[in-house]
């Protein structure tokens, strides 16, 4: 993620922990449905960040639930994942069911050193690219195991502030019209339902194209009046960015996005007012009477 800090541009990958995990889970459900595989997250700790790239981090958390499961033998692999904040810190815990390691292992893969493995013990695999991606985003590990009853991984993060572009919430005032632009027509269902209870204070307009939006928001005499949800990726040559920028919705927009944050070519140039959230997160995102 690019950002504008003082005279120098420099370059910082946010990452929502519960999101991310939430994706990791689901992916590795998908490709490996024999495996049990659960989530225990509080869900008062949403909107929890930590600095780092959100490949390398679900790179390594794949790798430690492939050496959970690469440790069971005979039985079903049944893996837990969860996060907890801990005053300044996320702590992130993988623990499986397999046959564990030896005190001597698990201190010497604290420390960073290699160690022999095998498939029965499973956890000397991939932790090469764990250990970088720890030093690289100022993580730390613990590993807590016992032989033949599995082993718990606890990742220490240091916890982030808020992106400036990321929102907890939508505040709106009785009479304004939020005009939402998204070329998913399934995305104006989900709209509509996040919007029923307000539906007889507001005015609501959905458009599929973001050329119509633009043309529209141009003709509004009262731009203050009106809220902008755009999508980001539009299946046309502009986007939900070049829709808030030439509409001259600065102050009062925000960008929804099923892409990867940090891959948003455009971001660096007009981060200075966007305002944004992931598609993912729309549940959890609640509007507010203002």
């Amino acid at each position: 993620m690019k950002y504008r800090g003082g005279k120098d541009e420099e370059e910082i990958n946010y990452i929502e922990v519960k999101w991310s995990l939430e994706r990791i889970i689901k992916q590795i459900k998908e490709q490996k449905k024999e495996i049990e595989i659960k989530a225990g997250f509080n869900r008062e700790e949403k909107f929890v960040f930590i600095k780092g790239n959100f490949v390398d981090f679900s790179r390594m958390v794949l790798n430690l639930v492939n050496n959970g499961i690469e440790s069971v033998e005979g039985e079903k692999a049944d893996i837990k994942i969860n996060y907890e904040v801990k005053g300044e810190e996320v702590e992130i815990r993988v623990k499986d069911n397999g046959k564990g390691m030896p005190k001597e292992m698990a201190e010497k893969l604290m420390k960073g050193e290699k160690v022999g493995t095998s498939k029965k013990s499973g956890h000397g695999l991939g932790m090469e690219q764990v250990k970088s991606v720890l030093k690289a985003i100022k993580g730390q590990i613990r590993i807590e195991s016992k032989e033949n009853v599995g082993t718990e991984i606890i990742l220490t993060f240091p916890k982030a502030e808020k992106p400036r572009w990321f929102v907890e919430k939508i505040e709106i005032k009785k009479g304004e019209e939020v005009v939402i632009v998204d070329d998913e027509e399934l995305m104006h269902e989900v709209w509509k339902v996040k919007l029923k209870e307000y539906e007889k204070e507001i005015k609501i307009k959905f458009f599929t194209q973001g050329k119509e939006a633009l043309k529209y928001l141009k003709s509004l005499e009262r731009k203050d009046k009106v809220f902008l949800i755009a999508d980001y990726e539009l299946k046309e040559d502009i986007n939900g960015i070049d829709v808030i920028e030439e509409a001259g919705m600065k102050e009062r927009h925000i960008l929804v996005t099923g892409e990867e944050i940090s891959r948003i070519k455009d971001f660096s140039r007009k981060s200075e007012y966007l305002k944004m959230f992931h598609k993912d997160l729309l549940e959890e995102i609640p509007f507010v009477r203002v």
